[in-house]
């Protein structure tokens, strides 16, 4: 049997509109255009409380403001604030059932996991492997997230599921890697261009589309064959996605 990998925020949980890399960029008075940069630090590195992420940003973004305080509340804020979506242990609980490995693939940082494992104690103890941002030093879309959790499950990435609602960040590395993908649509506001471009052949099709991770109840994706024509890549697309791995 393979594993079923599944991406935190949006997918598993819910939480503010707002990225914590948003959140911190406007606070430091910086250009929404600047928050990969924030993220970058924030997302990609272990921090013990808000006092070492200041002095991150500060030795990284030596021309911002830092009002500490306003990033400690941010930090706290973002511990209480994820809150598990209707089903979502309920899917994980079925697809462990079913025989598959668990695994987390997400870009997160150390507040908001803290908030994830509180939220969802019953779901968290089912997981056998976390590949997160802040622990392994890299953010989606690279693929070292999903290759580090084929390794560590000791699964193959042809019997492996990526469950996200992101397509660039979850679904297309996944393609890449030869896995199968369920495209959890919580937020379809967001993800219309890539929407489009599946519609137009334009990126490979997800194996299955769902409104919510609810719906894998449903679903024994043990009984679905991988369909050979959702594997056709654009060559554009896959040249651009070589260059960020």
């Amino acid at each position: 049997m393979g594993a079923v990998l599944f991406d935190i925020g949006s997918t598993l949980v819910r939480g503010p509109e707002l990225s914590p890399a948003t959140m911190i960029a406007r606070l430091l008075g910086l250009a929404d255009s600047d928050r990969g940069r924030v993220a970058d630090i924030i997302m990609c590195r272990p921090f013990r409380d808000a006092r070492q992420v200041c002095a991150c940003l500060k030795h990284s973004l030596p021309a911002a403001r830092f009002p500490e305080d306003g990033i400690e509340k941010i930090w706290l804020e973002q511990e209480s604030a994820p809150e598990e979506i209707p089903g979502a242990t309920e899917a994980v609980r079925r697809v462990k059932r079913a025989g598959f490995k668990v695994g987390l693939v997400s870009d997160i940082w150390e507040p908001y996991f803290k908030g994830f494992m509180a939220a969802c104690r019953e779901l968290a103890a089912m997981v056998d492997f976390a590949g997160l941002s802040f622990r392994e030093g890299v953010r989606k879309p690279s693929a070292r997230l999903l290759e580090r959790a084929v390794e560590v499950l000791e699964v193959d990435p042809g019997r492996t599921w990526m469950v996200g609602d992101t397509y660039a960040n979850d679904l297309a590395p996944a393609i890449d890697m030869g896995m199968r993908t369920v495209w959890v649509l919580s937020r379809p506001e967001k993800e219309y261009p890539a929407m489009e471009a599946v519609l137009k052949g334009r990126l490979p099709r997800p194996d299955i589309i769902v409104d919510t991770v609810a719906d894998l109840v449903r679903i024994d994706l043990r009984d679905i064959a991988p369909d050979p024509e959702s594997r056709i890549q654009n060559p554009e697309f896959r040249m651009g996605r070589r260059g960020r791995r």
